[in-house]
């Protein structure tokens, strides 16, 4: 859109030259072509100017004209100019209330001024303007003030209206260009969200197993190559979680069998039982009540305290309590590890983003030690569709 903005920026600037040239061509008929007297016979005699004051004349024309060209792209400028112009012909034998070019072309630039020249643009087009025919009907020695104070006002106020009218666009550009910018940080921190999800958890369970295929490698060959047969299971999954990710990325669509779901969660306990945990899951009340997206995000949840639990308190044993209630899904998630080391302050990128996915639902998120040992993770999402976040991708992200 910025292109089209441009043009239309350039189409006006051409305009306004356009403008400026054809006023100062038709001053230069006024002022070089014989005309009659403008007003019953009492306009000066143009014809007999000398040829001195007429160069003078055709310099303050191209003033005029030079204004009004510039009186979009330098309103300030323009209007100072023009005001000077109009100042110094008014000491010249023809004086700018006879011929049409100094009036337009300081009411013109004045226009300009109040509409786009910026904040101070209608006290420099004010004072231009009434300073200039202030001047101007002194030296003619004929104040007519309620004509300058009419014509001021049936400029200055259209002119007005237009500056509100571009401050009101312009403020819904700043907020349009907010509101993307939010965006994009909201996608950014969904895809780290996912990136953590999927790799954090995979990453601790394969390095679990790589340190016990080593440590039983000379004593244990059987026990060391089912851990690494686990590690290579585990890496097949992450990969293909990663290829979901990447298609979401890309664009594609999936279709919803393919997310990960509470109703299935032997894949990623058999992850943690084979990186040494002991973990025992209790379901109460109806997984398929649950709506897709919170049902994806309780496991992603899920996923990430398992992740927490098998990082900091390896062997530990893990308590797994999900019920579906008739408002809401509670996940709790408790070990019995040791508290020293443990992070209790959610500092951490996967508390964090336990957070910040519950969050979206309008639910609450608790993590924190127990009392003696242990370490407890609480999540409530709730079911009601007005919580929901937008549709999901197939990585079971919010959308």
């Amino acid at each position: 859109m910025a292109w089209v903005r441009d043009i239309g920026r350039r189409r006006g600037d051409l305009a306004t030259v356009a403008a400026g040239l054809a006023l100062f061509g038709f001053g230069l008929a006024e002022l070089y072509v014989p005309l009659p007297p403008y007003v019953d016979g009492e306009g000066p005699d143009i014809t007999a100017l000398s040829g001195a004051w007429t160069a003078v004349l055709t310099v303050l024309l191209a003033g005029y004209g030079l204004a009004v060209a510039a009186c979009r792209s330098y309103p300030r400028v323009a209007v100072v100019l023009a005001g000077v112009c109009f100042t110094a012909q008014s000491f010249t034998p023809l004086l700018p209330e006879w011929p049409v070019v100094p009036l337009l072309a300081l009411v013109v630039a004045c226009f300009g001024c109040v509409a786009v020249g910026g904040r101070h643009g209608p006290v420099i087009g004010g004072v231009s303007y009434f300073v200039s025919l202030g001047i101007e009907t002194t030296v003619a020695d004929d104040p007519d003030w309620a004509f300058i104070v009419f014509v001021a006002l049936a400029v200055m106020g259209p002119a007005y209206a237009v500056r509100m009218r571009r401050a009101q666009a312009e403020r819904l550009v700043a907020l349009a260009i907010e509101r993307e910018a939010a965006a994009r940080l909201d996608e950014r921190l969904r895809v780290a969200r996912e990136l953590h999800d999927i790799v954090s958890h995979g990453v601790t369970v394969m390095v679990l197993q790589a340190g016990a295929a080593q440590a039983v490698l000379d004593s244990d060959a059987r026990q060391a190559r089912e851990s690494l047969d686990a590690v290579q299971d585990v890496g097949r999954d992450v990969v293909i979680e990663l290829r979901r990710l990447l298609v979401v990325l890309r664009g594609a669509e999936g279709g919803t069998e393919r997310l990960p779901s509470l109703r299935h969660l032997d894949p990623l306990l058999a992850g943690v039982r084979a990186a040494g945990g002991q973990v025992d899951v209790t379901v109460n009340g109806d997984l398929g009540r649950v709506p897709a997206a919170v049902d994806v995000s309780g496991y992603r949840v899920l996923q990430e305290a398992l992740t927490n639990a098998a990082k900091h308190a390896p062997g530990a044993t893990v308590s797994v309590s999900i019920d579906v209630g008739r408002t809401d899904l509670r996940v709790r998630v408790v070990d019995n590890g040791p508290r020293a080391g443990r992070r209790s302050d959610g500092s951490g990128y996967g508390l964090t983003g336990i957070s910040e996915r519950v969050e979206l639902f309008g639910g609450t998120a608790s993590s924190g030690p127990r009392e003696g040992d242990g370490f407890e993770v609480r999540v409530e999402l709730p079911l009601s569709a007005k919580s929901m976040a937008p549709a999901l991708t197939e990585t079971g992200a919010p959308g």
